[in-house]
């Protein structure tokens, strides 16, 4: 019975939404795997794939950058200076989020492997470290969205912000791209 309730919690904390806001955009394909695959090798066993910026996200077309696309610029009224501030931003924030996603998909393959034999203590010490790297993530992300947002106009923001909103309607967080 315990057990049970052990797989239910670690499936729900696992479960397939519980990276989505860090995952949209900074999980990719790992190289490594990719290289694999095209050696005719297959991926190592428990791993996840993971996406890169602007690669497709289940099924969904990869989303462009709106600070860059000529047409999505003249919707919004992004000036090149903002073009060029906001994609520094992206640039700056972009190594540190990708690392610490592949850090997280380690941390999640370590508790998925504890909760087959782990004791109790060290699966609860591993939730414990997977959450607070999710949600440092989840601030890093956050605090990368707030600088791009201080770049923009009130205008601006809202068009973003509505330029999104019907893509994902379901999407907890009110915070654009």
């Amino acid at each position: 019975m315990a057990r049970n309730i052990a797989w239910v919690a670690v499936a729900l904390l696992l479960g397939p939404g519980s990276s989505r806001a860090v995952g949209r955009d900074v999980a990719g394909v790992c190289e490594r795997d990719q290289a694999a695959q095209q050696r005719g090798g297959q991926a190592p066993a428990g791993a996840r794939p993971e996406k890169k910026p602007g690669e497709a996200d289940q099924g969904h077309p990869p989303r462009p950058k709106w600070w860059i696309d000529p047409k999505l610029r003249a919707e919004l009224g992004v000036t090149d200076q903002q073009s060029a501030t906001v994609e520094q931003i992206w640039q700056k924030s972009l190594p540190s989020l990708h690392e610490g996603r592949e850090k997280l998909t380690k941390l999640e393959d370590a508790l998925s492997k504890l909760t087959d034999a782990g004791d109790e203590a060290a699966v609860v010490a591993q939730i414990d470290k997977v959450e607070t790297l999710r949600a440092e993530l989840n601030k890093a992300r956050t605090l990368m969205i707030y600088r791009m947002n201080k770049v923009l106009s009130a205008d601006q923001r809202a068009k973003v912000k509505a330029m999104y909103e019907p893509r994902d309607p379901n999407r907890r967080g009110s915070s654009p791209r």
